[in-house]
């Protein structure tokens, strides 16, 4: 059952700017209505350059919203339909989503009735996506083979009671939807040579490539492989129907055109597609990150460096990129307890200096995403603290509407009660984990964040009691 924990006032009073933490424009203020659990009191803050700064006298300052899903969660990521309709990825179990369609009021869940099930959290890196073109809903597990063991209970958790498995990772399963999950189309590649670690994302094909037929854009999944966690190579698949069937594209490495260095598979992460149907893939190496960028779906890769970027740190790398309607890319990481953001207007060839871009005073950043939206607008969300010492952190919200001014304005806030954190990294010694948080902008340019709250510690099985949840900041009218 969801139980959002706040009302959302409307707010129409005058209100005093309070000083670097404004909570509302001093102007007369409506929030938009189809808001819910806003909380006007939870700090704002504005900054330029990692310092804080006191908005425009004009502005608009935003105000948090944010709703649980009611459903337990995992390892998330979040998309939006063009409908509006949010989908929250992984809800309850591996085997659903939460979706809602009221703007986060209520949630319910959605599954695909044909699919690879598993029972145990952390197992098959789900993530979500939405086709932006298209509104089509795309989401990607890695699978395996059914198999069972005794010390396992005999029922599932699931709503259709079908008998507990684990699936190791090997292969996986696309999962789409062109109606915001009432019905659904399953392909089925459980013997793939493709380990963890999928991600899923979608665009235009290149000019003189393979057309898509009976759809437009071309959808590519790409994992670890042939092994789950290790790799030690990076393959793609790539559909030219929708999603319906797929086809390896090539390998992002071992490859001809790859750097002389050693790359972590799991140091990888979700690619992105411009608008002439080049696609970008971050990838951070034991002396340097790159972008992987092929202009061929897949079939081959060049590599470019990203000036600025960490290398990646054991076998895991914080790059991660997004681009926006104008293709500009955007590179974010986290170094030396700092966020930072590069920016190139060229595809790739050059970046500009790094911007600190988290909450001013924020420490302890964990688990970054970033999302793109029209031109110049970017989105953050991460855990964090002021309390350089913290164990226990917050979720953040970092946005702007301005990423290419020299001297860009950012809003950040806590989209959870400060006071009251939400997420503590229990490593290997609890479940579920959070590997990955995320984040993406809506049809109508709204950022959302999903990450995952946990509602206690571990009990003494090691299982953590957590919950979906879903923030934003919501920018008032005049």
């Amino acid at each position: 059952m969801a139980y959002p924990r706040w009302a959302c006032p409307k707010v129409s009073s005058a209100l005093s700017t309070i000083a670097l933490t404004a909570l509302v424009s001093a102007q007369a203020l409506a929030v938009d209505s189809s808001a819910t659990g806003c909380h006007p009191e939870w700090p704002v803050v504005a900054h330029r350059g990692g310092a804080e700064v006191e908005p425009p006298a004009s502005a608009a300052v935003p105000i948090v919203c944010a709703t649980e899903t009611g459903y337990a969660a995992s390892e998330s990521t979040l998309a939006v339909t063009n409908t509006g309709a949010i989908f929250y990825s992984p809800a309850h179990t591996e085997n659903s989503l939460a979706r809602s369609v009221d703007g986060g009021a209520t949630w319910n869940l959605t599954y695909p009735p044909e699919m690879q099930f598993t029972s145990l959290w952390n197992t098959v890196d789900p993530y979500v996506t939405v086709d932006r073109g298209t509104g089509r809903l795309f989401w990607v597990h890695a699978t395996g083979d059914l198999r069972t063991a005794p010390v396992l209970v005999d029922e599932s958790p699931l709503p259709w009671q079908v008998a507990t498995a684990v699936a190791y990772a090997h292969g996986f399963q696309v999962y789409s939807s062109p109606d915001d999950g009432r019905t659904w189309t399953t392909a089925d590649y459980q013997h793939e040579f493709l380990g963890d670690w999928e991600k899923i994302f979608v665009g235009p094909p290149p000019p003189g490539g393979a057309g898509p037929s009976a759809y437009p854009n071309v959808v590519y999944v790409c994992g670890n492989a042939p092994f789950e966690v290790s790799g030690p190579g990076r393959a793609c698949y790539k559909s030219l129907d929708g999603g319906v069937t797929f086809a390896l594209a090539g390998y992002v490495f071992p490859s001809p055109s790859a750097p002389v260095d050693f790359c972590p598979a799991l140091a990888a992460n979700v690619g992105v597609v411009a608008s002439d149907g080049t696609t970008y893939q971050p990838q951070s190496c034991a002396h340097g990150a790159w972008l992987a960028v092929s202009r061929d779906e897949g079939a081959s890769y060049g590599w470019l460096p990203v000036a600025g970027a960490p290398p990646s740190s054991g076998f895991s790398g914080s790059l991660q990129i997004a681009i926006d309607d104008a293709d500009d890319l955007y590179a974010l990481w986290v170094t030396d307890d700092r966020l930072e953001l590069a920016i190139s207007r060229d595809r790739g060839q050059s970046w500009s200096a790094p911007l600190p871009v988290g909450a001013p005073g924020v420490h302890v950043i964990t688990h970054p995403a970033i999302a793109a939206g029209a031109r110049g607008q970017v989105g953050l969300t991460y855990y964090g603290s002021r309390d350089a010492s913290a164990q226990t952190l917050s979720a953040y919200i970092t946005e702007t509407w301005d990423a290419l001014d020299p001297d860009p304005l950012f809003y950040s806030a806590a989209i959870n009660d400060p006071a009251q954190p939400i997420y503590r990294d229990y490593g290997f010694d609890a479940s579920p984990r959070t590997d990955f948080v995320g984040g993406s902008y809506d049809a109508l340019g709204s950022f959302w964040a999903g990450v995952v709250e946990q509602l206690g510690p571990p009990d003494a099985e090691g299982n953590v009691p957590t919950t979906g949840y879903v923030g934003r900041l919501v920018w008032s009218s005049s």
